[in-house]
């Protein structure tokens, strides 16, 4: 297959001393000098053409005023037209403009809780959930979940109380990297339904999905189910957007996205997403932009091959292939130290950092675990896999 962006993807398109300079959040910039960070999930590689284009011709005019608090009329109507893609009717009137993804779920869980009211989410699952509900004044509930095995809805039934009011999803998973078919979103759905739920989920991943499996958007359920829920997404992953904070709230009904926005920090300016960053994320939405997330998947299949591959080889590791993200969520064996002195020792004396399966990231359902992200060049992943590798081999 013909690929132009194929050479967005080399190992020499990783642009390491700009990343040692502006990747934070556990990265690059906060490594000691030789460590390579397969820790926070940003994509080493520089952002689209497209975008970058669309940010210096947006720039070059010197004129940067203030934008609608409900985000840019050409943003809004970018994200309703590819949500229509996916199947979910959106119109551009339903969509939020956020400064980030973990903001969409922040200004959601504070419209819909009040203090003591519960949220339940999946354990294991990212941080920003109980964060957010706990800084709404709520209560989270956690949900366990496994990697495969069906939905417990059993389970889910008996964390139910007269103070819950929110489901919390995270498809797909991080970290588990499960993709959930329409079938199990539909009968969660239904058991919300009758019981006067609502949904949050939180689709940041939902770009970043390997074949066969398939994604499927809340909202792109029948509409009794839709209506239901708030889809929160962002740029951070699938285009490298991360240091922009842009993202998007999106629901069914425009008028619920106005009572949200009202209810906001948005209309007073207090808040709000930068209009240059809603141009690269409207760019990135472009077929140009479409494009080089095609190829992007194309390399990060092949690497989440790479790893799979190389880390099977390693006695007594659990590793199996996620069907989406770019993460993997690693299985350890009985260990003789804990997890968190494991990944300081990788750091330390092999070079390598990664994140820990600790309730600090993911909750208590996390444990005995290590997440890596695998959004690099062949080499470098080639290279942390080695000094991985060398670091959990027990020695002869």
């Amino acid at each position: 297959m013909s690929d132009r962006f194929a050479d967005s993807f080399r190992d020499g398109a990783v642009p390491l001393d700009l990343l040692r300079q502006r990747a934070h959040n556990l990265r690059w910039a906060e490594q000691p000098p030789g460590v390579i960070p397969l820790t926070a999930a940003d994509p080493d590689f520089p952002a689209a053409p497209v975008i970058r284009d669309a940010i210096a011709d947006y720039a070059r005019s010197g004129v940067f005023s203030y934008g609608p608090a409900g985000g840019l009329a050409s943003f809004r109507q970018a994200v309703a037209g590819y949500l229509r893609q996916r199947g979910a009717s959106v119109p551009p009137e339903g969509v939020v403009a956020v400064n980030s993804a973990a903001a969409g779920l922040a200004l959601v869980t504070r419209h819909w809780l009040s203090p003591g009211d519960e949220a339940i989410s999946w354990d294991p699952v990212d941080f920003l959930f109980a964060h957010t509900v706990r800084s709404a004044g709520g209560v989270p509930v956690l949900w366990r979940i496994e990697p495969e095995a069906p939905l417990d809805l059993a389970a889910l039934e008996a964390l139910v109380t007269p103070r819950t009011r929110v489901l919390c999803l995270c498809n797909p998973h991080n970290p588990l990297g499960r993709c959930f078919r329409r079938d199990e979103l539909e009968a969660l759905g239904r058991f919300c339904l009758e019981r006067g739920l609502r949904v949050l989920s939180d689709e940041v991943w939902s770009d970043v999905v390997y074949p066969p499996a398939t994604f499927t958007s809340w909202l792109a359920l029948e509409p009794e189910l839709a209506g239901l829920g708030a889809v929160v997404h962002g740029f951070s992953k699938s285009f490298g957007l991360a240091g922009l904070r842009v993202g998007y709230v999106a629901m069914a009904d425009p008028e619920a996205a106005a009572r949200l926005l009202a209810d906001s920090e948005l209309p007073s300016t207090v808040d709000g997403v930068a209009t240059l960053s809603q141009v690269a994320a409207t760019a990135a939405y472009s077929p140009d932009g479409l494009a080089w997330l095609a190829a992007f998947l194309r390399h990060l299949q092949a690497r989440r091959d790479q790893a799979v591959t190389r880390l099977a080889a390693i006695p007594g590791l659990r590793v199996q292939p996620p069907a989406a993200t770019f993460v993997l969520f690693v299985g350890l064996p009985p260990l003789s130290e804990s997890v968190e002195e494991l990944v300081e020792r990788l750091r330390r004396e092999h070079g390598v950092a990664v994140v820990p399966g600790s309730p600090r990231w993911f909750g208590p359902g996390a444990a005995g675990h290590l997440r890596l992200s695998f959004a690099t060049s062949e080499a470098l992943l080639g290279e942390a896999l080695e000094r991985l590798a060398a670091g959990l081999v027990p020695a002869p």
